[in-house]
């Protein structure tokens, strides 16, 4: 399917006609200044007449109200969001690599004997 393209006010990079024409989308999508959405469920009702929800907000309302929520109540803030823009395989295999030096580096270090050690336990009393 080809696309009509036309430039981007803001970049100059194209982007569809039909965005600007049936969506009313003025920039592309690296120009927008719209901020990713948080989904929040929650839990509602008592007894049997429970029912669970969605609340889907903009992050930043988001974060705003889990610190006042953390504020009233003593808590820590425990926030985990999730970046769908990076590569997940990039960064896990950054980690690897990281972890792999760490763990060369230990094992260089040290020296095991594992044939002298006894089997079993240390500490309990059979």
């Amino acid at each position: 399917m080809n696309l009509e393209m036309i430039p981007c006010p803001k970049c100059g990079n194209d982007f569809p006609k039909l965005r600007k024409e049936q969506y009313g989308y003025h920039v592309c999508v690296n120009c927008s200044t719209v901020e990713p959405v948080v989904g929040i469920s929650t839990v509602e009702g008592t007894g049997d007449h429970t029912y669970n929800d969605l609340i889907i907000m903009d992050q930043s309302k988001a974060i705003l109200i889990a610190k006042k929520e953390a504020e009233l109540t003593g808590r820590r803030v425990n926030i985990e969001l999730l970046d769908f823009d990076t590569d997940e395989i990039a960064v896990s295999q950054s980690i690897k690599e990281r972890v792999s030096r760490l763990y060369d580096k230990d094992t260089k270090d040290e020296d095991y004997q594992e044939e002298d050690q006894e089997e079993g336990t240390e500490g309990i009393d059979y």
